[in-house]
């Protein structure tokens, strides 16, 4: 497909959104929306040369037309080819230059400049661009001089110096004003002005008019150093808590984490447009990490002699104070440098803190340039040091005498980011090793004496603590490196000893992590070591407590103990992780001395110990109970209307072990205990009443016995199933996963309760009973038929009401099924997502529509609600929709849970009227107004981006005007065989006519990428407001051609277009009064498209914009809208997800 003339941009439109989860109708749109936009960008390439290719005069003919690579041969030829020579002349003219940039007229620069581009472009005229003999900035750090073009020069020296002295003034005046931008936003500006960008680029290729490209770029790259360095400095100036040392640092490079990777994220914007990715890396690493490294090595240089003078001293006064008895003469002090210090506790902190802060820099920067310059930055090669340097070979002359071309440079082999910041730490190795190890010795000994203190004083109890206590203060260290295991696979509580050295093991993991380079990783393998005795000393205490049940310590220790270990193996196997790398360097520290095998072990020794003695206790201590079972009295025990004691006692010890379990265990394993210990007792049972050989008058107790087991059975198996089925349903491959040695225990019970109603019925019914039953059941079926799976048979004679026949053979259904959805959650040991979501999605949201049914939202009360309840009410109504709008999956679940809040607070008419914020709506419809505004955001940013780049442009053209300033001396020396005919002047029409073009680009734009801000938003919204439109036929007319989500959507985007400071805080973006008189007739145009109708009559400039487009292109846009409208309304999408999933 190929778009008419007036469209050259349109290949930018692939830079937009990208869908998320949603339908197979939207990824198909979105894939025919990418090949279409390809062939956009394909055919705006094929144009632009043509339209180059006929401005240069080709004279080629055929049929065929060239292709993209041929023509940009036929330009590299051309150049080579049509260079004019340079005139004899010249030297008249450079002096008319020369005197011209002397004079005081304001502007000359930028004139001389624009001169010497419209010769070259024009007239073909090639200007001298060799090496200068000095570096554009020589005060600069870094720059140095590089001849990367020797361009053969014919010309005199006088010429040459001529030349040299026009370029040097526009030089210094280009590097100037560079300057000026490099320094001009202050840290903490809050915008990043596209104008500023725009402009830096134009001087940087301005530059490379006039000198060589590497030399350009290594003035840059110094000018860049320094101003990276004055933000360093600007922020270890400005500490705000007047914070020494080491703290003094850290504090701040977490300041200067901001600034930098803010001006790096500008910088990238400016050197990828004007250099190759690899040059651009290697600019960086000497500009930005070589400056933050630089820096920190100086600062760290400083707190060193500091820690080394302030700690030495402080250590030999006590050496000194120690002394006194046995010397009476002072020791002869040793010299300063040959001193050795221990750093205090306190200062590794703070050096733990400043390593977190750069690893997460690095992180960032790292993320930040793969995804502007798509070249992978995350590995750890060795790399060059700078880009811009000059190889050693470039230094020397070839054997012809001549300095051989540095071309190699700008395509260099593996260039990778340089992080070298963890050079500044090697001079503290060995005192932060020794640090490292006195402290996490010193934590763990302490801890340990803290808690056999506490032990010896007679407290049995295991002291606990909340795993959520044990967090670190420092946020960094939260965000990047205290993993957390899933809420049900991770302990609540854990031993309180070790909570607090673990927590202190955390807080030392980052400075662990940072010391990877061969210098550092004495660190590291302190840190190993002392993690290793820390843990064995841990477990050592653990299993002294372990041994101590029941002798000495209550049977509540052994489940905090199994969760206390748990938590020390998830620790050490995060540790692990962390600190494996792949570079050899660090793979020489053996992780193998963290004791996580060691941890296995004893948590499956804790495991075994609990599981064996609760099943013990039941055996020797519950269970047996001699006036209970005295099943060959005659007398009735208690009239045969109670069961025995001991089965109560065991029924309270199982609900007391699940209390234990719920509250420190992880919930699968807690889960897992709890069902092993009640199979097993369970079994001891069956086997026990199946024995049982009582008098006549004990046949009652049996019954009641059997009964009650059967009812606790019944009570307990909600908390060791994960689903209903579970609990009514036998699954066929239990039986293979049991043989496997695998454990299923709600199977397991099943079975032994089966075992125990049979034994109910063959001990107390009556024979003749028994007979008749099963005389008459033979004779009605003579061949009984197989079942398809075992049925669960107990429930039903317990309790027939909700386990009714139905449901046991066919699973639970209606209210009894979300009674047993609501069963489950309250037996859970923890908060399960997956049993809560089933439960509010059971019947259509049957739940939350009861719940909003009966709620204020929908009752007709006079009653007045007070603050909280409304806030609360609000509250809700987020949740329920956070949570419903995100599942794609069930994309009809939002406006089925909200239906009856969404007709009685007549929300729907609110959707019509989305884009409008200024009246006052319920709570819901803020919610959806965020979402559709986050769909409409990525095209307002992209909307401002090109207003800024047109207005950019423009001011760049007003030079084009300099025809007019240009002094009749300057034009009348420009030598006569160059032909050159100054510019005529851009008039009224033609900006007329670039507003209306850029007006229809930014429309198509939009209307181009509708189809994917549609996509972007999840299903669940779609519906809704499908739903909605059904409910608003008092504006069908409006929403006839469009749909009620395309007219919110596009009321949201002009909603954007007008409200210019939120315009400005969404883009990040300055605007100019002309981008904002730009935005105004872009919002005006796309209000008449949709057709909305203001006072007045549309601007003459709106109604070219849009008759321009529809002549381009007829009825494109309500192509546009069918095809979006598409998105909106068509349903079956939806129902394949649901078939799917």
């Amino acid at each position: 497909m190929e778009w008419p003339g007036e469209f050259p941009k349109d290949h930018a439109f692939v830079e937009l959104l990208i869908p998320g989860v949603s339908s197979d109708m939207d990824f198909e749109q979105f894939l025919k929306d990418t090949e279409e936009k390809l062939s956009l960008n394909a055919s705006s390439i094929e144009q632009h040369l043509k339209e180059l290719q006929a401005k240069l005069g080709d004279s080629r003919t055929g049929d065929r037309p060239p292709s993209p690579t041929e023509v940009l041969q036929w330009f590299n030829m051309r150049a080579q080819n049509t260079l004019k020579p340079l005139s004899t002349d010249l030297l008249d003219f450079f002096r008319a230059l020369q005197q011209y940039l002397k004079s005081e007229e304001e502007g000359k620069e930028e004139v001389t400049l624009q001169l010497l581009l419209n010769l070259s472009a024009q007239c073909g005229v090639r200007f001298p661009c060799s090496s200068s003999s000095s570096s554009l900035h020589p005060n600069l750090p870094g720059s140095s001089v590089h001849t990367i073009h020797m361009v053969k020069d014919d010309s005199s020296l006088e010429i040459q110096e001529a030349w040299d002295a026009v370029r040097l003034q526009l030089r210094r005046f280009l590097v100037a004003r560079l300057s000026y931008y490099t320094s001009g936003h202050p840290p903490g500006s809050p915008q990043i002005s596209t104008l500023t960008i725009l402009e830096r680029v134009h001087y940087l290729q301005q530059l490379f008019f006039l000198y060589p490209e590497c030399e350009v770029l290594t003035d840059y790259q110094g000018l860049k150093q320094q101003y990276v360095l004055s933000i360093l400095h600007s922020s270890m100036s400005s500490s705000p808590g007047g914070e020494t040392g080491f703290d003094r640092v850290a504090m701040g490079f977490c300041n200067m984490v901001q600034h930098v990777t803010r001006a790096l994220t500008e910088e990238l914007q400016v050197l990828l447009r004007v250099a190759e990715p690899q040059v651009v890396l290697g600019l960086l690493n000497v500009a930005y990490f070589g400056a933050v490294t630089q820096e920190l090595t100086s600062q760290m240089e400083r707190e060193f002699e500091t820690a080394q003078r302030d700690n030495t001293a402080l250590s030999s006064k006590i050496k000194k104070y120690s002394a006194r008895s046995r010397a009476t003469v002072a020791p002869m002090e040793l010299p300063l440098k040959s001193r050795s210090f221990s750093l205090t506790s306190h200062q590794l902190r703070a050096l733990t803190q400043l390593a977190c802060v750069l690893l997460g820099f690095e992180r960032d920067v790292r993320e930040l340039i793969t995804n502007s310059t798509f070249i992978n930055c995350t590995g750890d090669t060795p790399t060059l040091k700078g880009i811009l340097k000059k190889p050693k070979e470039d230094s020397s002359s070839t054997t012809d005498g001549k300095k051989p071309t540095a071309d190699k440079l700008h395509t260099p082999e593996a260039q990778t980011l340089e992080f070298n910041w963890r050079s500044a730490f090697s001079r503290l190795v060995p005192h932060m090793e020794h640090c490292v190890k006195v402290v996490l010795d010193d934590v763990c000994a302490k801890n340990l004496q803290q808690e056999e203190a506490l032990h010896s004083s007679g407290h049995t109890l295991v002291t606990l603590s909340l795993i959520a206590d044990f967090s670190v203060s420092n946020k960094h260290l939260k965000e990047d490196f205290f993993y957390k295991d899933s809420e049900r696979d991770a302990p609540k509580m854990t031993a309180k000893f070790c909570g607090a050295i673990l927590t202190e093991l955390d807080a030392l993991l980052p400075l662990a992590v940072a010391c990877r380079d061969i210098s550092l990783l004495g660190v590291r393998s302190s840190f190993v070591e002392a993690c290793s005795r820390a843990a064995f000393a841990m477990l050592g205490r653990l299993q002294e407590r372990a041994l101590e049940v029941p002798s000495s310590a209550p049977l509540k220790n052994l489940p905090a103990l199994l969760a206390s270990c748990i938590y020390v193996q998830q620790r050490l196997e995060h540790y692990n992780v962390m600190l494996k790398d792949s570079s050899t360097a660090s793979a020489k520290i053996s992780l193998t001395l963290l004791p996580i095998q060691r941890c296995h072990e004893i948590v499956e020794a804790l495991r075994q110990q609990l599981t064996s003695y609760c099943i013990q206790v039941c055996l020797t201590c519950i269970l047996q109970d001699a006036e209970s079972h005295d099943w060959a009295d005659p007398k009735p025990f208690y009239e045969g209307e109670r069961c025995s004691f001991s089965l109560q006692m065991w029924f309270y010890f199982l609900c007391g072990l699940r209390s234990d379990l719920w509250a420190v265990l992880p919930s699968e394993l807690a889960k897992d205990v709890l069902g092993y210990v009640l199979a097993e007792t369970l079994q001891l049972l069956v086997r026990r009443y199946s024995r049982v050989r009582a008098s006549y008058k004990r046949h009652l107790q049996i019954r009641c016995d059997i009964t009650a087991v059967l009812l606790y059975v019944e009570h307990l198996m909600w908390s060791v199933s994960e689903t209903a089925e579970d609990v009514i349903l036998i699954n066929p491959s239990s039986e293979i996963t049991i043989i496997g040695g695998g454990s299923d225990w709600p199977y397991q019970i099943h079975s032994l309760c089966d075992q125990l109603l049979t034994v109910l019925l063959v001990v107390t019914a009556p024979i003749s009973f028994v007979h008749r039953t099963f005389m008459n059941s033979a004779s009605k079926d003579s061949a009984p038929r197989q079942l398809e799976r075992p049925v669960v048979r107990w429930l039903n004679a317990i309790n027939p009401d909700l386990f009714t026949e139905q449901v046991i053979r066919d699973g639970v259904m209606g209210e009894a099924a979300l009674a047993c959805q609501l069963k489950l959650l309250t037996s859970d040991p923890g908060c399960s997502p997956k049993l809560l979501l089933g439960m509010l999605l059971h019947e259509d949201c049957h739940l939350p529509r009861i719940l909003l049914e009966n709620s204020y939202f929908c009752q007709e009360t006079d009653s007045e609600m007070s603050t909280e309840n409304y806030k609360a009410g609000d509250d809700f109504i987020v949740a329920l929709f956070n949570l419903f709008s995100c599942l794609n999956n069930v994309p009809k679940a939002l406006t089925q849970a909200l239906q009856p809040y969404l007709e009685k607070a007549h929300i729907w008419k609110y959707l019509y009227t989305l884009a409008d914020t200024t009246q006052k709506a319920p709570v819901v419809i803020d919610c959806i107004r965020t979402l559709v505004t986050k769909s409409t955001n990525s095209i307002l940013v992209h909307l401002v981006s090109l207003a800024l780049a047109w207005q950019s442009t423009e001011e760049c053209s007003k030079a084009a005007l300099f025809k007019r300033k240009v002094p009749e001396s300057v034009l009348a020396k420009i030598p006569k065989d160059w032909n050159y005919g100054a510019p005529d002047g851009r008039g009224k029409d033609t900006t007329s006519k670039t507003v209306i073009s850029l007006a229809i680009q930014a429309l198509s734009f939009i209307f181009t990428n509708l189809p994917l801000a549609v996509a972007s938003l999840p299903l669940s919204i779609r519906f809704l407001f499908q739903m909605a439109e059904k409910h608003l036929s008092q504006h069908a007319r409006q929403l006839r051609s469009m749909g009620l989500l395309l007219w919110a959507l596009l009321g949201c985007l002009i909603q954007g277009l007008e409200d210019l400071d939120a315009l400005e805080k969404i883009s990040g973006l300055a605007l100019d009064c002309g981008a904002k008189d730009y935005l105004s007739l872009l919002r005006e145009c796309l209000q008449a498209a949709m057709s909305i109708q203001h006072k007045g009559i549309p601007k003459p400039t709106v109604q070219k914009v849009l008759q321009a487009l529809e002549e381009k292109r007829p009825k494109w846009i309500n192509m546009q809208l069918q095809k979006a409208r598409k998105l909106c309304a068509e349903s079956d999408g939806q129902e394949r997800i649901q078939r799917r999933c």
